[in-house]
Order: structure tokens, then sequence, then C-alpha cells
């Protein structure tokens, strides 16, 4: 029995009917090299792989009116049949009705009375092709950017021939309602004592983040709620859309090495930067103040791999008010390290993990399900998450991975995230939206490509400009 950290707990309270708070990915794989894949095979691969996380035979257990931090038990019904699901398509129409059933997959909440995930495996009618697809969401409260790589690394292998074998030592136990209790009791008692240093923190916490925003006249990083609006702003709805821009690793990282002291991540931001700048310019939108976009933060350590969320929230300018590519990307790059400097003195994730369970139970709820978003400024424009990936080719069950892309919540207010998964040389930014926002997905698409060769034509000398962008 394990209790969710405070920021595990918060993705729970989030969520509603028009924002389910799942992570996830899309996995594109080509035929095994022996015999041929099945949902029947593919079932009992995974049931093989289930020891290699404690996320997929764990469930929720609340406490009556969220008093307290929810709790994970094992679930003694564990029954892999609720979390594996199968779709057939028509080779002919595969394209459309593949983007359809990803679209519905990731729309859907998870059954909170269930450990939180699923799995679709799609295939092709036309078995001759032998490809299939594998949807996955795991809850955000189980898990972040980094540990769900672990789940993915742990589910695939680079060895074709052979998966390493896991030992199965699961064995559900019985939950304490007498321990829960007693431990809320306990934090209760100490309540008094953990208010007085939390508000002394806080003091100090204000005024130091004070100093280092004023130190160089940058006011750098921007504020939380201090974003300007834009159209990824608005209204959610409750259908999710989910589309990918696939560039070049290799010259995104030739760009890097070509820029002093820039970054792989440097890069990506400028790269979104620019693309967003020149389609909301195109739609006569383009706010005068910078975009501001969280970038989260690992903070986790190699023996916390199956712990949830330990991340911090990064706030960096995009820039988007600078019309040179790479003037963009100076300023980025300078934005950047300020913002993880001053993540390293602000340890704001470690304040919010003293406050009562009910205090965030309440104001998460009434943020998603009373619109307070609609009365206040965006907390951030967008949220940009990098998960690098393997650069070796990866093999489920002897299928070879061809492609990889992922997605992540929106919430109220926020209605556009990108995540950056890489593979081999292919460097994808999936971008999760609603159906109105989708609208604008295959113009900020091209213009990402656009963005990436304005820089590679930026700093890159003649004899390096190879193809600058792969084919979407």
């Amino acid at each position: 029995m394990q209790q969710l950290s405070t920021l595990d707990a918060a993705f729970l309270y989030l969520e509603s009917d028009d924002s389910p708070m799942h992570i996830g990915c899309v996995l594109t794989f080509e035929a095994p090299k022996k015999g041929q894949m099945s949902f029947f095979r593919f079932k009992r691969f995974i049931e093989t792989r289930l020891p290699s996380s404690p996320v997929f035979r764990r469930r929720l257990e609340r406490l009556p009116f969220d008093l307290d931090r929810p709790y994970w038990i094992e679930d003694r019904e564990f029954n892999i049949d609720n979390h594996l699901m199968q779709a057939e398509i028509d080779g002919k129409y595969s394209s459309n009705q593949q983007s359809v059933l990803i679209d519905e997959f990731f729309s859907l909440r998870l059954n909170p009375a269930l450990p939180l995930w699923e799995m679709l495996y799609i295939s092709s009618k036309d078995k001759r092709q032998g490809e299939f697809t594998v949807l996955l969401k795991i809850h955000h409260a189980a898990v972040d950017g980094v540990s769900g790589e672990k789940i993915l690394a742990a589910l695939m292998t680079m060895d074709p021939n052979q998966a390493p074998k896991v030992t199965d030592t699961w064995s559900p136990e019985y939950p304490s309602l007498i321990r829960m209790a007693s431990n809320k009791l306990r934090a209760l008692a100490t309540a008094p004592k953990e208010l007085a240093t939390l508000t002394k923190r806080f003091s100090r916490t204000l005024e130091l983040s004070h100093q280092l925003r004023t130190r160089d006249g940058q006011e750098q990083p921007p504020y939380f709620f201090s974003a300007p609006t834009t159209p990824f702003n608005r209204k959610l709805e409750s259908v999710r859309h989910i589309s990918n821009a696939h560039l070049s690793l290799s010259t995104i990282k030739a760009i890097k090495n070509a820029h002093q002291n820039c970054t792989v991540n440097d890069v990506v931001l400028a790269v979104c930067a620019g693309a967003l700048r020149k389609h909301l310019i195109s739609v006569g939108e383009l706010p005068k103040e910078p975009m501001v976009a969280m970038v989260p933060v690992s903070k986790r350590q190699g023996s916390e791999q199956h712990q949830g969320n330990l991340v911090s929230a990064m706030l960096v300018s995009l820039a988007t008010d600078i019309a040179s590519p790479l003037e963009r990307l100076k300023s980025i790059q300078n934005n950047a390290s300020t913002a993880k400097e001053y993540n390293r003195e602000i340890a704001m994730e470690e304040m919010l993990s003293h406050l009562p369970a009910w205090t965030s139970s309440w104001f998460m709820k009434a943020y998603t399900r009373l619109n307070v978003a609609r009365l206040l400024k965006p907390i951030f424009n967008l949220v940009i998450t990098n998960v690098p990936g393997s650069p070796y080719p990866l093999y489920l069950d002897g299928a070879k991975l061809k492609t990889m892309s992922g997605m992540a919540p929106i919430v109220e207010g926020m209605g556009l995230t990108l995540v950056v998964t890489s593979y081999m040389d292919n460097l994808t930014i999936s971008m999760t939206s609603n159906q109105t926002m989708a609208t604008h997905m295959p113009a900020i698409i091209n213009n990402m490509h656009a963005s990436l060769e304005e820089l590679g034509c930026a700093l890159l000398p003649a004899d390096r400009k190879v193809a600058l962008s792969a084919v979407s």
C-alpha cells in the first residue's frame, strides 16, 4: 500500500469528462520475423511483462470526500481482459480509420475502479501486411514521462529474438482502512506545526523568487498566470485530437552543435516557437507578449523508477515576439538556462507536498469543474515535454518498432500539449488538442518543418545542409 504524493493526487482532482488525465503513446510495428502477430499472441506476451511495473496490477483506494490523498493498493480481482482491447481496420481506408480510433481511445477516461491503464491492439484485415499498432494510456497519477518511458522499455527489447525474463512475485494485499485512518490522524496532529513551517518557507521563497527574477533586469522566468491569451487557451471539448510532426534528429543535433552551449531541448523549443509564431501570424492572433511554455523537469533518481510523478514545472518564455529565428533561439537558450537555475533554487513542488490534502483537492476540482480558468489569464500557454527514446531499434516479441509518438493531457484554459519523443533518427512532436483546435494542426505541422529549415539555413554551412526535415 502506497500513498499518492500531492502532485500525483492533483492529476486525479483535475480530471473531468472534458479533461481525462492520462498520458499515452502510439506504437507502430512491422510484422514479427517469426510467425504472425495476433491479438492472442500479443495478450500472452503482455501477460509475461506485467511484473515489470507495479502500475499494471494496482488500483486506487480513495478516502471519503478526499480528506486525504488516495492510496495505491494491489487489485485482488485483477483481470487482464479489462485492460486489453482489439480493433481491426480495412487496409483500403486504414489511415483514416486508425486516426479515428486513436482520437476516440485517448478521449475516454480510464475506469477509476480498475488499475489505471489500457491498451488497444489494432490490426489490418489484410493479413499479408502483418503490421500492427498498439495504443497505450496510463493515468498521469501513476506515471510521468520518464517513468512511462521505463515501462515501455520493459515491454520492448533491443534483441529481436528474446525478451529478458521477469520473475513474477506478485501477490495481492488486503488494504487496511485502519492504517489509512491512523496515517490521517498522525498528519492532523502535526498539521499546526507544519503549517507554521510552511508559512515561513513560503515567505522566504517569495523573497528569493523576487531576487532571482530581478537580478539581471530580465524578469525571467515568467510568473504563473502571466501568459497572453491565444487560440489554444479557450474552452475545451471532450474529444481529443492527436497530430504528429516528424523531424530529423540528426539535423536538430547539427544545429545544436553549431550554436555555442546550445542543447537539443533549446533547439526543439525554438522549432516549436517558430511554428507557433508563423501560424498565429497567419490567423492574425499573435500576441504582443511572448508565449509561455511549461516544461516539466524530471527530479527522478535511479531508485525511484516505480514512484509516480517526480517532476518540477519550469516556465520558459518562447520569445514568439522575436522575428529572427537565430535571435529567437538565442533568447530561448538564455530563458531556458535562467529557468533551470531558478528551478534549482525554488523547489515549489516540495512546498506543495506539505499542503493539506483537502486544499489541493478542492482547488483542483474547482479549477476544472467551475470554469475558473475562464476568469483568469492562462497559467501558461502550453506544455512542451521532451522524453528521449532509444537510438537503437526496439522489438516487441520479435516485431520491430517503426514509429513512436506520445500524448499528454490538456486541461481547461490550456488546450495544447506538445510531447517530444525520439526514436533512432526520428524526432516526433506530437500535438494533443481537441476538435476545434485540430483545425490549426495541419498548418502548425507544416510550420514545424519550415521553422527547422530556417534554423538550419541560419546556422549550418552549405556543405552540411542535407535534408532538413523528414517527410511527415
